[in-house]
């Protein structure tokens, strides 16, 4: 069946919008390449010296790079999608699209408590989306039974939340970097259920 968008009185294929979101992710991973720092001089000590801006370019790449295979697979088995979806998809690449200046900004600042709490923070509301936009997929697509299975990760959600907030208590104690620690075994988690189903 084609999968057609309804919106105003117009169609379009679904294509359109997953080949906007496949350009809008490949820039934000390519800016994130663009924005690590160089080293001082060609050495060891120089490369080491940078660690924390690896570190956070590790964890937004693997934000990304899940989310474009979870985006994928979901609009694989999507038949109809309407207006309220496509903004719901622009609101997520928003948000999205801060992930190369507040991983410069936690690079930058890898103990400031505030730099860890927005980076934390544009993980959560990424999830909040991906869970509104979830329910909205499945309203409109009740018949399709590989759907309803996929997006049902999403309904594990309580997990980023519970890694999150202990991450921004331990960082309330001294340890900010914690946030993004928690953020990056959540990545994993989800990257692991992933390859299991």
């Amino acid at each position: 069946m084609r999968k057609m968008i309804a919106m105003n009185e117009n169609y379009m294929s679904t294509n359109r919008l997953e080949a906007f979101y496949d350009a809008i992710i490949a820039i934000i991973v390519t800016v994130l390449v663009l924005e690590l720092p160089q080293p001082a001089t060609a050495s060891i000590q120089s490369i080491l010296a940078l660690k924390t801006a690896y570190f956070a370019y590790l964890i937004s790449f693997l934000v990304c790079t899940n989310l474009w295979q979870y985006h994928h697979i979901i609009y694989n088995h999507v038949e109809r999608i309407n207006a309220k979806i496509i903004w719901q998809n622009i609101l997520l690449l928003l948000i999205i699209s801060l992930l190369p200046y507040l991983t410069t900004f936690v690079a930058n600042n890898p103990f400031s408590l505030l730099a860890e709490v927005l980076y934390g923070l544009d993980f959560i509301i990424v999830n909040i989306i991906l869970f509104w936009m979830a329910k909205s997929l499945l309203e409109i697509n009740p018949d399709q039974e590989y759907l309803s299975e996929a997006l049902a990760v999403k309904n594990a959600l309580v997990v980023p939340f519970i890694l999150f907030i202990i991450g921004l208590v331990i960082a309330f104690l001294g340890y900010p970097f914690t946030i993004s620690i928690c953020c990056l075994i959540s990545i994993i988690r989800s990257i692991i259920y992933s390859i299991k189903n």
